[in-house]
């Protein structure tokens, strides 16, 4: 009798209208975390990119540093190469692009803030940013990994070849010998391989770069 009574009258009207008013208000409140916690999940990612921003321009600045070295070690290996072939390599020739080829550099890659963007739930909202960042990676292993092999064969090859050949403490040439053999021919081959192949991925990540950095600066822009 009592249940009847409840769902009489005004009693009814004014239980579904408490329900629907409480009902109301968990919505609210929930679609209100919602906003908030989207809102500031944005802000914390914005910080990110801007972190990321830095790191690109870091990254950037290293393969410009690389670039005349890049240039003197690829030709020094190329017109080596040609010499060998057209040629009796001379003394002179030979101590000018030997002690050049020795040196090797690997470039100094910052990674934490790519690595942390990465590795968040960042990344729902750019998500174009966040593939052209994993295509960046892609490359920036590709580079290291040969950088990495390039520089142990030139150890084991070309340093090991030459130890008696050549005195890379007091640059000079002590023995033509060894130069002037097929092998250390097919040696300076493989090192202008190498070079080429080193030439094409710093060429890829470096453009890769100026792209994320394009699109980054654009989110930015469009935050502000």
């Amino acid at each position: 009798m009592r249940l009847k009574r409840l769902f009489k009258g005004q009693n009814f009207k004014v239980y579904l209208m408490e329900l629907f008013i409480v009902i109301l208000g968990i919505s609210i409140a929930y679609q209100l975390n919602l906003y908030n916690e989207a809102r500031i999940n944005h802000k914390l990612e914005l910080n990110v990119i801007k972190n990321l921003e830095k790191e690109i321009q870091i990254n950037i600045g290293e393969f410009e540093s690389l670039k005349a070295y890049r240039k003197r070690i690829t030709d020094h290996s190329s017109k080596l190469l040609r010499v060998l072939k057209s040629k009796p390599i001379s003394r002179d020739s030979a101590k000018k692009y030997i002690l050049s080829l020795v040196q090797t550099s690997t470039p100094d890659l910052q990674r934490q803030a790519t690595n942390s963007y990465l590795s968040s739930n960042y990344g729902q909202t750019n998500i174009l940013l966040k593939n052209e960042i994993l295509t960046l990676e892609v490359y920036f292993q590709e580079l290291m990994e040969l950088s990495d092999g390039y520089k142990k064969r030139k150890q084991d090859d070309f340093m090991s070849f030459l130890s008696e050949s050549v005195d890379f403490s007091e640059r000079r040439i002590a023995s033509m010998e060894k130069i002037k053999t097929l092998e250390f021919k097919n040696i300076i081959w493989n090192i202008a391989t190498d070079e080429r192949e080193l030439n094409r991925l710093y060429e890829l990540s470096f453009s890769q770069l100026a792209k994320v950095d394009s699109i980054i600066t654009q989110i930015i822009k469009e935050e502000e």
